[in-house]
């Protein structure tokens, strides 16, 4: 299937069918497949991209290059019910601090992690953050935090 066909047959993270098309998307994934590209390619998740991702699973708890077949349901269930929460927070918001809108204003969500306060460490232990290229972009993580 294309990426265009793909992304308009995506269902919206703040639909009530968002779960099950995201268990669906889990159980046709490769297990060798990392979070980061679970859910910012291939247009699996439409909106989902590297800038959201990184708050996404800061809150979750997981490193971005983790294979999601060393998931267990507890991950598994939070990186779901995280993804929400956070992309609500930032709709709520008018966006992220990092991105403009069409006036020029920055939106109202902060940022945890970003290239706009990794240098500020960790705002849950105070820990270096670390950056690093992946996938065509950075990801940034906390190494206590989101543990392997």
């Amino acid at each position: 299937m294309s990426i265009t066909k793909k992304s308009k047959q995506a269902v919206s993270v703040f639909s009530p069918e968002f779960e099950t098309h995201f268990q669906a998307v889990r159980r046709e994934s490769k297990p060798i497949l990392s979070v980061k590209a679970f859910l910012a390619t291939e247009q699996r998740f439409p909106g989902i991209g590297n800038g959201v991702l990184q708050d996404i699973l800061f809150e979750a708890g997981i490193p971005p290059k983790r294979k999601v077949g060393t998931f267990t349901e507890a991950e598994w269930d939070r990186l779901l019910h995280t993804t929400g929460s956070v992309l609500r927070k930032m709709w709520e918001k008018g966006g992220r601090d990092t991105e403009k809108d069409l006036f020029g204003s920055p939106g109202g969500y902060r940022t945890k992690l970003s290239k706009i306060t990794y240098r500020s460490g960790c705002p849950v232990c105070g820990g270096p953050i670390t950056k690093e290229a992946y996938l065509g972009g950075s990801v940034y993580y906390c190494p206590v935090c989101q543990p392997n």
